[in-house]
């Protein structure tokens, strides 16, 4: 349900057309995704997002709390639609991979893909793999991820032929089905959290075990036979050999 009121409200960053607020009242820390653009296409996405995720309950996804097509924004009394979801903890994946093992990213990249796998079984295809979009806190001792912004995905079961545009991190295979695309999408995740840590190195580069560097080599140009859950005993097996 969406909230009555909140006793915090303070603006957060714009993204294209969103307006990013954080919201806060005595139960919860709420994100707001809200937009004076009412164009069908931009207020579908948000509806999308909404129908797609709020029936979830994942530890790795944000909670949604409601949508509302005439908020009123405490700052400006303007009318917005508003998608209001959990305000989630965490430090952002960029910042902490210089601190990771590859050991580390390994187990990172085995939980996101397990979280992907979730999603694509409720029919939505997640797009937006990078590491910026994802938030590390620790859970039991254990490293434990959080996934963040699902406007523009591809919630295939509630709206096969949406209209607008999906949002993709990286230049995919357009040819590739739903479960290579995602087996693509991991494998340039893992590139791009190497390069991070990379550039991040001070010492000798050392070469990546034999064994990721096979992932990496599938993961490129995953064959057509090749499942999600395949790809993730794959990623499974590396992160076991250490």
């Amino acid at each position: 349900m969406f909230p009555k009121s909140f006793s915090d409200f303070t603006f957060y960053q714009k993204k294209k057309d969103i307006l990013i607020y954080k919201a806060a009242d005595s139960n919860h820390q709420y994100i707001l995704k809200c937009s004076e653009n009412t164009t069908p296409a931009l207020k579908q996405a948000l509806l999308d997002e909404y129908e797609g995720l709020s029936p979830l309950s994942h530890p790795s996804l944000p909670k949604y709390y409601g949508f509302c097509e005439n908020f009123s924004l405490p700052e400006s009394n303007t009318s917005v639609f508003a998608l209001c979801m959990e305000c989630c903890n965490g430090s952002l994946l960029p910042k902490l991979v210089p601190f990771f093992a590859l050991e580390d990213l390994l187990y990172i990249l085995l939980s996101t893909g397990k979280v992907l796998s979730y999603l694509l079984e409720k029919g939505i295809l997640y797009t937006d793999l990078h590491p910026s979009n994802v938030l590390i806190r620790t859970l039991d001792g254990h490293l434990a991820i959080t996934l963040l912004d699902f406007t523009y995905c591809y919630y295939f079961l509630n709206n096969p032929n949406p209209p607008y545009e999906l949002r993709f991190s990286y230049n995919l295979s357009p040819d590739l089905k739903g479960q290579q695309m995602l087996i693509q999408e991991l494998t340039y995740f893992l590139h791009a959290l190497l390069e991070i840590k990379e550039q991040q190195r001070t010492g000798k580069k050392e070469p990546l075990p034999f064994s990721v560097c096979m992932l990496l080599e599938t993961g490129n140009h995953p064959p057509e036979n090749l499942s999600l859950q395949e790809f993730l005993i794959m990623i499974q097996k590396c992160f076991l050999s250490f």
